[in-house]
């Protein structure tokens, strides 16, 4: 994983791939017949409630190599008992963004339809919407999210600040993004590069998280070595 360039645009050269309700317009675009654009779609045209299951069925995921997740990506993506997404159509593609609709990414909440689409090349999601987990997985796996104006602004030439594709998050996810994902975020972290922001969790219930962790917490317990912490409503709290 590498940091997102500071100012986001398309690579000369590379795709776009429109996951539309047409299934010829997708197989014309894998291969290599049609280029789309914003200008010849409209949401509505788009694919919705595209499910990680087709993304990566389950015997997908026993293909621990990169290239072997991403040869197979969408092999669950079945029109007329045929897969859509012959295998390597994907990865041998030369796209870099993928188009749906509405709740890209519902069903089981598998990091390996993430995995599949950013090894075949991916490194921008646009979507109308996305389900929870899967977000949080592009987030976690280096994958800028977007809407379809921010495309059509990259497909009109623009570059978009990295800034737009995170404002709207908390503090430390905003950090994840910046630093290109959930792991070099994490080595940053541990290498003293980057400050986390203090939390200021107001007072609140406590959740059931915590009332697990409160319950097997002796009187002056740890959490881990040289951390003696009290365990207070929605709040561990330092001792020493």
């Amino acid at each position: 994983m590498t940091k997102p360039p500071a100012v986001v645009q398309l690579t000369p050269g590379k795709r776009v791939l429109f996951l539309t309700k047409d299934p010829d317009k997708i197989r014309r675009q894998l291969a290599g017949e049609l280029d789309l654009t914003m200008d010849d779609v409209t949401v509505e045209d788009l694919l919705d409630d595209i499910n990680t299951d087709a993304m990566t069925p389950a015997w997908v995921c026993f293909n621990h190599r990169p290239e072997d997740l991403a040869r197979e990506a969408y092999a669950g993506l079945i029109v007329d008992g045929e897969r859509q997404f012959p295998r390597d159509a994907l990865w041998g593609g030369d796209f870099e963004v993928i188009v749906s609709g509405y709740r890209k990414g519902v069903g089981s909440s598998r990091e390996t339809a993430v995995q599949a689409e950013k090894w075949s090349g991916i490194r921008i999601a646009i979507a109308a919407s996305f389900a929870p987990i899967h977000a949080a997985n592009n987030i976690n796996q280096g994958v800028l999210m977007g809407d379809h104006q921010i495309l059509r602004r990259l497909q009109n030439g623009e570059g978009i600040p990295l800034e737009e594709f995170y404002c709207d998050y908390d503090p430390v996810t905003q950090l994840i993004v910046q630093e290109g994902g959930l792991f070099p975020f994490a080595k940053a972290v541990a290498a003293g590069k980057l400050e986390l922001p203090a939390t200021g969790t107001a007072a609140r219930p406590m959740t059931m998280a915590e009332k697990i962790l409160a319950s097997h917490l002796p009187s002056g317990g740890f959490v881990k070595p040289g951390d003696p912490v009290v365990v207070q409503a929605g709040v561990l709290v330092h001792q020493g």
